[in-house]
């Protein structure tokens, strides 16, 4: 590398840069010396001139010369190619080789001001802005979708995930003729896009890779015409992007894509009433799931990414096991059960037959359960945690209990209630909870209202009395509120309400119904959009 005159060669150390002089004693100010610590060497020295070329016309004297030295001996090697008035970071750079090419910068947005009411848990002021948009939860990147026209999707199709997340973000307006749109993976905490790809879309869908990893699905459909004789034909192509914007594997799949969904890096599809069949995206051989008993049926439900049997459901897949049931039917004459297998090999790890039902389950002369309706809420760490149907004659209670993976022991106490009917919900969601986001807190949609409990447990820490307005449990803020939903009076609508998880005090009342943020799962940040734009907040410091 060449170097000024006058100027050692420049290294990555703060200390030395923080001294480093140009000649006759010019310091290099901050913001260059950011940008030189961050940059390879020709970069850096290009950098460094541009800011000195920039500098010109504001110097004078014997100032001035040096900085005249300095450039014209710059522009005779030729390596100020690319200064402007604008900086680096305003720029977008090239990408990646991930489909579709990319770009990427690092200015923050300057969006609307949030004029809504304070939301506990979340900082006063917002981090930053955008115009009206939703966006895909990947960690610490929020994926949106911009269509050729500037506007930012706003989701709103069939399926979405019951937990109030984005499920499909965009969809082209005609299914079989896909869009250019632009991917923005924007930095949680400012804004800035990390990466910006130029795809063509069908769909653009909130997915995960294996073992639960965030990620973003792009779907196209390709049809080919029939030429008279032959018949026509339809193919889709999906894409699975991760947060940082690379590309993690691609399929091709014969048919218009109808039924078909894309989960933890699997293509999952009905073969059949009873089976389903898992293509990995990444390759390797299809697996395929079924489900036993007299004419037994079960399916994927992509609002839940569970599988569905008759009265049993459970996670398809978590992490590296998979889930069917046994005697999925009405006219088997045993309850339905959960059995947990490898996702690899098909072999069976654990099963809620091989394991005696918690207490409050009633049973049968013969031992059996009286209800067949069963569980599987979460695997995590080792655990297993489920929901039994206390009995045949109390269908909307459910007892919830923990066991230990490889013991089939069960782990803590356990909790009984009656949960409340969503009768605009066509899958069963009883014996449900809303989590918190480190899995140590659920709150149940009971009857009565809300109830609040330790997972690890199992102890109740609250739940409404009688006489309270009934909350609806929505979601956790990563640093202790419950939000929820509850009636207004006379019947006229919903209205949000925020408590303090561990005491039930309530923070916040009469917030617009559509005002409960939702939270990244791995920052705490929270976000929410409203008529006037999308709005991104801290999580809300607790030291005061």
């Amino acid at each position: 590398m060449i170097h000024p005159v006058g100027a050692k060669p420049l290294d990555r150390s703060d200390a030395e840069l923080s001294n480093r002089q140009w000649p006759d004693g010019w310091p290099l100010s901050a913001c260059q010396r950011a940008e030189v610590a961050g940059a390879d060497d020709a970069l850096c020295f290009r950098k460094i001139i541009c800011a000195c070329h920039a500098h010109f016309n504001e110097t004078s004297g014997d100032m001035k010369k040096h900085a005249l030295i300095t450039t014209s001996l710059v522009l005779a090697l030729g390596l100020v190619t690319g200064c402007s008035s604008e900086s680096d970071g305003d720029k977008a750079r090239p990408g990646s080789a991930a489909q579709g090419g990319g770009k990427a910068g690092t200015e923050a947005p300057k969006g609307p001001v949030y004029a809504g009411p304070a939301l506990p848990g979340l900082a006063k002021q917002q981090a930053w802005s955008l115009p009206p948009a939703k966006a895909i939860d990947l960690g610490d990147v929020l994926l949106l979708v911009k269509s050729g026209q500037g506007d930012y999707a706003r989701g709103g199709y069939d399926n979405a995930p019951l937990d109030g997340t984005v499920g499909t973000l965009f969809s082209a307006y005609s299914s079989d003729k896909p869009e250019s749109v632009t991917l923005e993976f924007r930095d949680v905490h400012t804004g800035a896009v990390r990466k910006s790809l130029d795809v063509e879309a069908g769909t653009v869908a909130a997915t995960t890779w294996h073992n639960g990893v965030p990620a973003v699905a792009v779907t196209t459909t390709r049809t080919q015409e029939s030429d008279g004789l032959s018949a026509g034909k339809s193919s889709i192509t999906v894409t699975v992007y991760g947060a940082d914007g690379a590309r993690l594997g691609t399929i091709e799949h014969a048919g218009d894509g109808k039924g078909v969904s894309v989960h933890e890096g699997h293509l999952i599809e009905q073969d059949g009433d009873a089976t389903l069949r898992l293509t990995p995206i990444d390759g390797g051989a299809p697996r395929k799931v079924t489900c036993t008993g007299t004419l037994a049926r079960c399916s994927f439900d992509r609002r839940n990414n569970e599988i569905d049997g008759a009265q049993a459901h459970a996670p398809l897949i978590t992490g590296t096991y998979a889930f069917h049931v046994e005697n999925a039917s009405t006219y088997a004459s045993d309850p339905e059960q959960l059995v947990m297998s490898e996702l690899a090999t098909g072999k069976k790890v654990w099963s809620t037959a091989d394991v005696a039902p918690p207490q409050g389950v009633k049973l049968d002369k013969d031992h059996k359960r009286t209800s067949g309706a069963v569980r599987v809420l979460d695997v995590r760490d080792g655990r297993i945690l489920t929901a039994w149907g206390a009995g045949a004659f109390s269908p909307d209670t459910f007892v919830t209990a923990t066991y230990d993976l490889a013991s089939g022991k069960q782990v803590g106490g356990s909790t009984t209630y009656r949960y409340a009917d969503f009768p605009g919900d066509t899958i069963n969601t009883e014996g449900s909870s809303v989590f918190s986001p480190d899995h140590k807190l659920a709150a149940a949609h009971t009857k009565g209202g809300t109830a609040l409990w330790d997972l690890g447990t199992g102890k109740e820490l609250w739940k409404q009395a009688e006489g309270e307005t009934l909350l609806t449990p929505r979601r956790f803020s990563a640093n202790g509120v419950l939000y929820g939903d509850t009636d207004k009076a006379g019947g006229s609508g919903t209205s949000a309400l925020a408590v303090d998880a561990r005491t039930k005090k309530v923070l916040a009342k009469d917030l617009p119904s559509d005002g409960i943020p939702l939270f990244s799962r791995s920052t705490g940040y929270g976000y929410l959009t409203t008529d006037d734009g999308f709005f991104v907040f801290p999580a809300e410091r607790q030291d005061g």
